[in-house]
């Protein structure tokens, strides 16, 4: 063997290494130099909390909390927010918009106001001025106490999740890069020294010059010497399992590039919109965000109704209670209603009522709706729904609850009036344990109207509902009917 082909192996994994290496540096310098040109961004977080006053203050504050949540991110509310302080005088309303995300931890009456601006002083006015909005709408509340919570500060912000997740990418990609790079080279390596290997052998074969000198014309012919093996050449015949190595070792570092691109992919696909953080991506925290600038075109990927942040899917679809902390941003045209209705008829038993006294809610800006029931159930030993569960003897069962969106949720307005129909699958909440579908569904349907003069954007309202054939109007005695506008 020449001193070429014994001197292959280890600089041919010099090489190789050295150019993965390289690669790796190169790649990840530039997706650190992509990832530096980036804006930055900063999260800031305030609160606001919705504590009942009276028992039926108690029924209604999620329902208000809803309210507030849809509210929070209107843009009326955004715009007086944006007059009030001075500091936001260089953020234009569509910027506000779109950086303002609300919504409420499920099972609470929190409003979770979050605001990302690139201006850390910035993120944190907005976030307390919108909270500060808010706490002032809800002042003439009766039944509940609208407060603010925790307020934003720039001790509290947080940057841009998207840092992280890009540093990881950009390691991840230059390591496959790298690999891939490294088996090039080994390749190219391996091809050229063969080359020169084969050119050798070749010239070695063609020489004659030393059986010339041994064995000159008319010598008697050489008896060949004897060999250990019969049939044996003298020429070295190379192994197949060297080649076989190869193909092994050049398939493992494909598959491993393939998985680290693949990973990268997993890693940097979008989990929510830019800039947004881990609570407006999680669909646990139902965060639903504000709504988009009047003048916006962005085309609406989803079926005709709601955006992504409030899926148009039957709720029978969708896990039970994943709607339930969501909201539509109430827009320039948008409505928000509440309303708590007297006794329904359930299920007629053979001794007594199964019977429901049905709190409603609803959002919508006019295109798309989200209503929320509650269910409340009663077993009593009357022949007609009573006024008074308690007062009559009644034994309380289950809360039963139930989320539907549009396009299954059919929601018509004339004015200031709206019906809302739709069949309603439902769902308990189990202590300890996650929601979970009761295999029921109920043909629902609500009217709402006004029924007073609008005060501060807020009007009282009285109305029907219906579920199968019994119908109820609604109570004042058991919580808040009203609606609520924008500006």
């Amino acid at each position: 063997m020449s001193a070429a082909n014994q001197q292959s192996g280890p600089h041919g994994a010099r090489r190789a290494a050295v150019t993965g290496v390289v690669v790796v540096l190169v790649v990840l310098a530039a997706g650190l130099v992509l990832l530096a040109l980036q804006p930055r961004t900063t999260t800031a977080t305030a609160t606001l909390t919705v504590t009942p006053r009276t028992e039926a203050g108690a029924d209604a504050a999620l329902l208000l909390a809803d309210r507030y949540t849809a509210l929070a991110g209107s843009a009326e509310v955004l715009g007086a927010a944006q007059a009030d302080e001075p500091a936001l005088t260089e953020v234009s309303l569509t910027e506000l918009q779109e950086g303002v995300e609300v919504g409420r931890p499920p099972g609470t009456a929190t409003v979770v106001v979050q605001v990302t601006l690139p201006d850390r002083d910035a993120a944190v006015t907005a976030a307390n001025a919108v909270v500060g909005r808010l706490v002032e709408a809800g002042a003439d509340e009766e039944l509940v106490a609208v407060d603010p919570g925790r307020e934003a500060s720039s001790a509290r912000t947080t940057g841009s999740s998207a840092t992280a997740r890009w540093v990881l990418v950009s390691v991840l990609l230059a390591l496959a890069a790298g690999l891939c790079a490294a088996l090039a080279s080994s390749l190219l390596t391996r091809g050229r020294t063969a080359g020169r290997a084969t050119g050798s052998t070749d010239a070695e074969a063609l020489d004659d010059l030393p059986g010339f000198l041994a064995d000159p014309p008319g010598s008697p012919a050489p008896v060949p010497p004897r060999t250990g093996r019969t049939g044996a050449t003298a020429a070295p015949v190379g192994s197949p399992g060297g080649a076989v190595s190869r193909t092994t070792g050049s398939a493992v570092t494909l598959t491993a590039a393939l998985l680290l691109v693949l990973a990268a992919v997993a890693v940097g696909a979008p989990i929510g919109r830019a800039g947004s953080n881990s609570l407006s991506a999680a669909p646990a925290t139902g965060i639903a965000p504000a709504a988009p600038a009047p003048d916006s075109t962005a085309p609406d990927s989803t079926a005709p109704g709601l955006d992504p942040a409030v899926p148009s899917a039957p709720a029978a679809e969708t896990g039970a209670g994943a709607l339930a902390s969501r909201s539509v941003p109430l827009g320039t045209d948008g409505i928000a209603a509440t309303a708590s209705f007297g006794g329904v008829l359930l299920e007629e038993r053979a001794v007594g009522l199964t019977v429901t006294y049905p709190d409603v809610s609803l959002t919508t800006d006019g295109r798309r709706a989200l209503a929320h029931v509650r269910l409340p159930t009663h077993n009593c030993l009357t022949t007609e729904p009573p006024a008074d569960p308690v007062a009559a003897g009644c034994v309380r069962s289950v809360t039963e609850y139930a989320d539907l969106a549009s396009p299954e949720l059919q929601v018509t307005r004339d004015g200031d009036r709206i019906e809302l129909a739709g069949l309603f699958p439902t769902y308990t909440r189990p202590n300890g344990s996650a929601p979970s579908y009761t295999g029921r569904a109920y043909q629902l349907a609500a009217s709402i109207a006004p029924d007073g003069p609008r005060r501060d954007d807020t009007t009282p309202a009285t109305g029907v509902v219906r579920i199968g054939l019994d119908s109820a109007a609604t109570a004042p005695e058991r919580g808040v009917s009203r609606l609520q506008h924008p500006g």
